[in-house]
């Protein structure tokens, strides 16, 4: 049976989502999570530019945007493009081409980050993460590169963007490069409902995201067949806003 979310935080979440509500969800204290328990087993890549996993089904739309707002209350907007080019990676000896997914994100109407992130999808639905590009801009201009890393040159260990099947409890890390950054999530929550403009969605998962070294908690929720449909970073939040 599918339960409505059902703690104070993800309350907050099904108002804002569907623009009812003001406040952001209420965070857990932020606690070091248990070795992650994705992957099993060493991943085979036959097709890994289709990718059609039940949460996270990057191919199926072209583009996808979230909207909401930061921490200081300025606009943010995230636009989510899937890119015709793909890029080689080099996995246990094979070749595999990671679908290339353009994210920029604009605060108060400007440009302020331009990524390309990189995703493959294993032969048993596994999505993994291969790493990201990042150009971080003020008026219009690239000022860092922060963030940056790629699987095979700064970790030899891929990142689990989403299982096959994720279950309540599960845990795996979305990036992990040492010296650089670890992202480990966690199934919190299954079964939910939340709303979309006028669209109810069931079978919503939500994920808790523990980033190192900032310590920060990030809550996200994804909806069966259409990914991502709320972010919650440290004092801001983003919304679903249509795919295409």
């Amino acid at each position: 049976m599918n339960k409505s979310l059902s703690v104070a935080a993800l309350v907050a979440v099904a108002a804002l989502v569907s623009g009812c509500g003001t406040t952001s969800a209420t965070r857990t204290e932020a606690v070091a999570p248990r070795p992650a328990a994705v992957p099993a087993a060493t991943p085979t890549f036959s097709n890994p530019g289709t990718i059609d996993n039940r949460y996270l089904p990057l191919t199926k739309f072209t583009t996808c945007v979230l909207r909401g707002r930061a921490e200081d209350g300025a606009r943010e907007r995230s636009v989510k493009t899937i890119l015709k080019r793909r890029k080689s990676f080099t996995v246990n000896g094979a070749e595999v081409k990671a679908v290339v997914l353009r994210d920029n994100a604009y605060e108060a109407g400007e440009l302020v980050e331009s990524t390309l992130d990189y995703f493959g999808q294993a032969d048993d639905g596994t999505v993994y993460y291969f790493g990201e590009q990042v150009k971080n801009l003020r008026n219009g201009r690239v000022v860092n590169t922060k963030g940056t890393w790629l699987y095979g040159r700064d970790t030899d260990r891929l990142g689990v963007a989403m299982p096959n099947e994720p279950k309540l409890g599960q845990q795996w890390n979305f990036e992990d490069v040492p010296g650089l950054t670890t992202e480990s999530n966690r199934v919190e929550e299954t079964d939910l409902r939340t709303k979309v403009g006028k669209r109810i969605l069931t079978d919503v998962i939500r994920i808790q995201e523990f980033i190192q070294p900032e310590g920060e908690v990030e809550y996200k929720l994804y909806a069966s067949g259409v990914g991502t449909v709320a972010e919650y970073p440290p004092g801001g939040r983003t919304f679903f806003a249509g795919c295409r």
